[in-house]
């Protein structure tokens, strides 16, 4: 599950550019065409922070300006330059793969006359919105102006209740097609004001909840500099009624969206001095809790949390959610350098499949070590000077993770296969509960024992035991006669097909279902065949 649930994060630019046309009801491109239109004249120089596939920098660069435009993802500035270029605009734009926290530093003062930014700022945490919003004061030239259009919480109850009634299950809907989606800004026009902006809401869209903001820095002094480190405050691991529930829900449905976030930002865990150990993570709430249960009362230390999107850290890095760029937005935001006198980041050693070490270390100056699998390793890792022994470098998967993984699977497959069965076959729904159930803990617990390294095979000795069970309940508990054992079989077989082909995902150690679904596929279509046929041969 693990591997495709990265495969399933991973956002290309035409699933990107159809999920914002969803999720903005068409909306967003004419309120590109205004800016253009409304906004850019030739000969301006203009900086767009997050350029994404390229729509608006054309716009701009056909109204003679000459465009910057920075984006993290590669595969967005790919998709980018092949449109400028078919345009024939390349000698007036300039594309750069960069991290929205990187403007201040990677351009000179009072460079650009537009700074433009669409649905970029909903995507950052609130201090990386205040860092960004410094940057942009000092890069606007005399009479310069700051444009960003982004979804926005409307400030009345009556757009709110609009909100949650209408655009939240739209963000769902988008989130599930296309993995792309916003959260909304709250109470931006403050923050705007706060960071040294005059600003005015000239045109919104959506019941209010898509918003363009025109801004001018309110005066030329830079606030950059005068940015207060940031500590978002101190972790204890504590058990409420809240954090149960949480529990609960990352148990059964982990891979379903919403995902319980930590907010991003530096956090204290006992009482860390200037000296004390930096280690970094991902904003998915559990893993955060997890990460303080280890620590809290064993070592006085930082913990820096980034954007992953909600994510875990292993399946975040994998899909592109918790990159370098996140952990250089978390390190420049919180102002890091102000409250330890060191320069060593600690990233977790499953997010070293997506986090690019070497990215952090040039761009900030600050070494990346990679800490052990097991967030519990952690003060026998940092005891010993963050040396790592084998068995910290290597995942395990004991009964207690594969009983867990298995529920977190299932809570996904229930829904595909339980609920369509109670709606439209309700006397098979607790048999075919029990089944379910009892096949995939039952793999849980016999994982390691049953032969093959792949989940097709071993769903082949994982047949033979669940049609010997059956033997064993016919001729024992519940005799059956032979046309329904024969249904059962066939549907014991498909079960247990399923179960080693689909929940080998579970298993860190075992490669992704996907490899297998072409075979299932086969299997069921023969096992429908033998369904189907076998009743007419023996009639």
């Amino acid at each position: 599950m693990a591997t495709v649930f990265m495969k399933w994060l991973e956002t290309s630019p035409e699933t990107y550019d159809r999920g914002i046309q969803l999720l903005t009801l068409g909306r967003l491109t004419p309120l590109k065409e205004k800016i253009a239109r409304e906004y850019v004249q030739p000969g301006m120089r203009v900086l767009e922070i997050g350029c994404g596939t390229g729509t608006l920098t054309q716009m701009m660069a056909e109204r003679g300006a000459a465009v910057t435009g920075i984006d993290a993802s590669p595969l967005m500035l790919a998709e980018a330059q092949a449109k400028i270029a078919a345009a024939g605009l390349d000698k007036r734009v300039t594309l750069k793969q960069m991290d929205a926290s990187l403007i201040g530093e990677k351009f000179e003062p009072k460079s650009f006359d537009l700074i433009v930014s669409t649905l970029v700022f909903s995507e950052l945490p609130v201090s990386a919105q205040t860092y960004v919003l410094a940057a942009c004061v000092d890069l606007l030239a005399a009479n310069g102006r700051l444009l960003i259009a982004d979804e926005v919480l409307p400030q009345n109850k009556l757009g709110r209740w609009l909100y949650w009634l209408i655009r939240l299950p739209l963000v769902l809907i988008t989130w599930l097609l296309t993995r792309t989606s916003t959260a909304a800004l709250v109470d931006f026009d403050n923050l705007l004001s706060e960071v040294g902006f005059n600003t005015n809401r000239t045109v919104s869209y959506l019941v209010g909840t898509l918003v363009l903001y025109e801004a001018a820095p309110a005066n030329l002094q830079s606030p950059i500099s005068n940015l207060p480190a940031a500590v978002n405050g101190r972790l204890h691991h504590q058990t409420t009624i809240l954090t149960l529930l949480k529990d609960a829900w990352a148990l059964f449905f982990r891979v379903i969206p919403p995902y319980p976030k930590q907010q991003p930002g530096l956090y204290a865990i006992g009482q860390p001095d200037e000296t004390a150990p930096v280690l970094v993570t991902g904003n998915y709430d559990l893993t955060v809790r997890r990460v303080v249960k280890a620590l809290d009362g064993a070592i006085d230390c930082w913990l820096l949390v980034a954007d992953s999107a909600g994510i875990n850290v292993w399946c975040a890095a994998g899909g592109g959610y918790f990159t370098a760029e996140k952990v250089i937005t978390a390190v420049k935001s919180s102002h890091l350098e102000e409250i330890v006198s060191h320069h060593a980041l600690i990233l977790p050693q499953l997010a070293a499949n997506g986090v690019d070490g070497w990215k952090i270390r040039q761009e900030t100056g600050w070494g990346v070590h990679w800490g052990p699998v097991k967030a519990a390793d952690i003060p026998a890792y940092l005891a010993a000077r963050r040396k790592k022994t084998e068995a910290m470098r290597w995942v395990r998967f004991p009964l207690k993770d594969r009983l867990e993984m298995v529920s977190a699977t299932l809570g996904l497959y229930g829904l595909m296969i339980l609920l369509p069965t109670f709606i439209f076959w309700r006397h098979l729904f607790w048999p075919v509960t029990a089944v379910f159930l009892s096949l995939a803990y039952f793999y849980a617990i016999v994982l390691p024992w049953l032969p093959g390294k792949d989940g097709l095979w071993k769903s082949i000795p994982l047949t033979v035991l669940a049609l010997a069970g059956l033997g064993v309940w016919t001729a024992v508990i519940h005799p059956l006669p032979p046309r329904q054992l024969f249904n059962w079989a066939i549907a014991l077989t498909a079960f247990s097909v399923f179960t080693g082909g689909e929940l080998q995902g579970m298993s860190p150690l075992m490669r992704g279902e996907q490899a297998n679904w072409g075979w299932e596929a086969t299997i069921w279509a023969v096992l429908a065949a033998i369904y189907w046929v076998t009743p007419l041969l023996t009639k």
